[in-house]
């Protein structure tokens, strides 16, 4: 070793020009991509622990003020995954409740609501929980109230769109539950109830709407009291529309219109043809003098042997036509109106909103002209191939509008849709990624700082 060095010259070779400064500016280099990598790496740590944590925060809620006039959407919406709920993000009052999906391969359905001031959609997470049950909308578009399509239930749940916040309307024994209609002054609800026996044609499957449709007896449920009252003579109850006074209704029971007071008094009656039934919720014209009817969807209401099929879950598709019945008796009715799916409301004594379907199965909203039968589209729905991952078109079902805000009703531009905050879980499998890109990019740079 000794002989190695002593053939070293005394004086090592002197360097290349700006050797050293080059050498300097390389290091500098490498510690600044050293920095920013491992800034870049914890920005998506803090930004992927913000996206997993801020979500399941509950945060304050601050309803935005409601506009002058509530609006429809000149067409609604898409299918998206990305939809919050409404527990995770309150939208305010809606327009519209209704169902939306397909399930051709796998079910994919959502039940939405449409906010009445601005282009807000939510899934009311409470009806998902419950098997998507038998459902009403508020006269107001304040509070979606539910049943359960899982089985016999001991409750109705009445859900808040401001607040979120659920409210358990106890009902005594576990029955099953069919919602019929909602008063106009939003206080009293109609709906019909019957044991769950596991047994006729069911066998032990509970089918909770085609069993309470051909048993239920109808009860009469105060809001403000959270007490119902049964009807023991009203069985089994089929369709029921209030008065625009809130303080009668009629229930249809085979092919006879009862009309009853909130006691459940009967001072009336109405007989409705064969083949036609009275219109579901909003049967009952503004003016109070008559009542509309519609065909039946399939076998129409329970006669003992046959019939009890309902519209529940069913989706839009059959076209048919209004006719109208004088509450009294006497007097001429209006013209039919035809080529309508649904009836959803009035405008006035002289105008309906109804869902239509064309040819092609794409549905929208109109409204149509007592008399003239003119006739002016609102809005559209996005009926396109958007469903389970782009391979279904999507289907409209169990659609439901806020009756009590329709006469001041205005159509809006559709903007971009306001969803809320994604689910956790999308949130979770791009924290996911941002957290491999992250990691990748590090190990990366890391790599070239050695070289």
């Amino acid at each position: 070793m000794r002989e190695l060095f002593a053939t070293l010259p005394d004086d090592p070779p002197p360097l290349p020009p700006g050797y050293l400064d080059t050498v300097l500016t390389r290091g500098r280099r490498s510690a600044r991509r050293h920095r920013v990598a491992l800034t870049a790496g914890w920005a998506a740590v803090v930004l992927v622990l913000a996206a997993l944590v801020v979500p399941g925060v509950p945060l304050p809620v601050h309803p935005e003020a409601l506009a002058t006039r509530p609006s429809l959407p000149d067409r609604f919406a898409g299918y998206s995954m990305l939809t919050s709920t409404v527990t995770a993000a309150p939208p305010g009052r809606a327009i519209a409740l209704y169902g939306y999906g397909n399930g051709e391969t796998v079910n994919m359905f959502q039940s939405l609501v449409v906010g009445a001031d601005r282009d807000t959609y939510r899934r009311v997470d409470t009806m998902e929980e419950r098997d998507r049950p038998s459902a009403l909308l508020a006269p107001d578009g304040t509070r979606v109230l539910l049943g359960d399509d899982r089985g016999a239930t001991a409750d109705l749940i009445l859900v808040d769109l401001a607040t979120g916040e659920r409210r358990s309307i106890p009902l005594g024994d576990r029955v099953g539950v069919r919602l019929l209609a909602w008063s106009p002054d939003g206080r009293h609800v109609a709906y019909s109830a019957a044991p769950l026996t596991n047994s006729g044609e069911f066998g032990t499957v509970n089918v909770v709407e085609a069993e309470v449709a051909r048993t239920g007896t109808l009860r009469l449920l105060d809001l403000s009291t959270g007490r119902s009252t049964e009807v023991p003579a009203i069985k089994p109850a089929w369709t029921a529309s209030f008065a625009p006074d809130s303080r009668r209704l009629a229930v249809q029971v085979g092919q006879t219109a009862h009309l009853l007071d909130l006691d459940g008094r009967e001072y009336g009656s109405v007989q409705i043809p064969g083949g036609r039934e009275l219109a579901a919720e909003v049967g009952w014209s503004p003016d109070g003098t008559l009542l509309a009817t519609v065909p039946w969807l399939s076998d129409g209401p329970f006669d003992g042997t046959r019939g009890g099929d309902t519209s529940h879950g069913v989706f839009l598709w059959k076209v048919g036509d209004i006719t109208f019945l004088p509450v009294t008796g006497t007097g001429t009715p209006p013209a039919p109106v035809p080529d309508v799916v649904q009836l959803l409301g009035w405008r006035s004594a002289g105008s309906l909103v109804v869902a239509t379907v064309n040819d092609a199965g794409h549905a929208s909203l109109a409204e149509v002209r007592l008399g003239a039968g003119t006739r002016r589209t609102l809005s559209h729905f996005d009926t396109g191939r958007t469903c389970e991952l782009g391979t279904q078109s999507c289907q409209l079902f169990d659609l439901h509008l806020a009756t009590g805000l329709l006469p001041d009703l205005t159509v809006r531009n559709a903007g971009r849709p306001q969803r809320g905050p994604w689910p956790m879980l999308v949130n979770a499998v791009l924290g996911v990624l941002v957290l491999g890109a992250a990691y990748l990019l590090w190990r990366r740079r890391r790599r070239s700082a050695r070289r």
